[in-house]
């Protein structure tokens, strides 16, 4: 086929063009097919230009890289989509797996980094399929998740020598690019598992410096033998009592139930992934988050509704329900009787 066509989407115009430089001189048979400063604009040019590689910032206003991927592998699946991250964005990692993102490119990128993950990208859409290693990854996931160090490194050894196998000439940027792919998957194995987020961010933040440091296949089996054992050693401090943190997460819906609460800005505010803190939350109450928010509004709502004169659409407003309409449906299905039913009943 004639130039592969590659999309930029970063909303720093100075990084695009640093990138278009990079990649229109590399001697890949590519071409700038197109550039955007916003996921939205993105979406709307992978659609008009059909590109075959994009790159794209994980971070931007509005529609960010994970959702613009998510999006675009939609209704583009055979693009390879490559994401730039800055350090301390990791917290990203399991929406850009479940987007289907190709790659991982650590911010500020090295050039030669971003040549090598174009030509895999190359080589992707010639042969039309994944490298052997990365097939495997699923294994080596599940023996961080167990906590199982010895099975976790024998996985290890054996995807780098699977990669060695298909890449006999081991570059630093090929090394970096699977190095950040094994630690994006352990990392997300150990939070899966109930890690401190800030502890696991912070962990991957440190590692993916140090990966940054490898230029040999020694080095990177030295590095993933450290990689795995401060992974797995993070998963065993999980806290040992979670009714502290569920303590937290209650006292916090207490104070907001009024403005909007969900579970994610929950976990965030108590440190913990949005999984984990359902899982034990349900443990510990015997309701699910959403229930038990629901509850604790209609509790709020029943006092107004006895002890006030505020009208139904102020007392809706007040417990934290989106509208009246939500509010009076809720209430008629909890309590058996629509919210002005109730308290004329209870003001009488």
């Amino acid at each position: 086929m004639g130039l592969y066509k590659i999309l930029l989407v970063d909303d720093e115009e100075l990084e695009r063009k640093v990138l278009s430089f990079t990649l229109q001189n590399s001697g890949l048979p590519v071409e700038i097919a197109g550039e955007a400063s916003s996921g939205r604009e993105g979406l709307k040019l992978a659609g008009l230009i059909k590109p075959d590689i994009i790159i794209m910032d994980i971070k931007m206003p509005g529609i960010d890289g994970i959702e613009a991927t998510r999006r675009i592998k939609e209704i583009y699946p055979v693009a390879e989509i490559i994401i730039l991250t800055a350090y301390g964005r990791f917290s990203f990692s399991q929406q850009a797996i479940k987007a289907q993102a190709s790659d991982y490119l650590l911010k500020p990128v090295q050039p030669q980094q971003l040549i090598e993950s174009v030509r895999q990208a190359i080589d992707k859409l010639a042969q039309r399929f994944q490298p052997g290693p990365l097939l495997d990854l699923a294994r080596l996931e599940e023996q961080v998740k167990a906590g199982s160090l010895q099975e976790a490194k024998r996985q290890f050894h054996l995807l780098v020598e699977l990669l060695a196998a298909k890449e006999p000439a081991l570059s630093p940027a090929l090394l970096s690019s699977f190095g950040l792919r094994v630690l994006v998957i352990a990392v997300q194995a150990v939070l899966s598992a109930g890690a401190d987020p800030a502890k696991a961010e912070k962990l991957e933040s440190e590692l993916a410096q140090d990966l940054a440091r490898v230029g040999s296949r020694a080095g990177l089996s030295a590095w993933g033998e450290g990689m795995l054992e401060k992974s797995i050693l993070l998963q065993s401090q999980k806290p040992i009592n979670d009714l502290i943190p569920v303590r937290k997460a209650i006292a916090y819906m207490e104070e907001r139930f009024a403005s909007e609460l969900s579970l994610s800005s929950v976990a965030a505010k108590v440190h913990l992934s949005p999984a984990y803190l359902s899982r034990i939350f349900t443990k510990q109450t015997g309701l699910g988050f959403t229930e038990y928010l629901i509850k604790l509004r209609l509790k709020h709502a029943k006092h107004l509704l006895r002890t006030s004169d505020e009208t139904i659409e102020q007392v809706a407003e007040a417990a934290g329900f989106s509208s009246n309409s939500y509010f009076t449906a809720v209430f008629k299905k909890h309590e058996g009787v629509t919210p002005s039913e109730y308290r004329a009943r209870h003001q009488a």
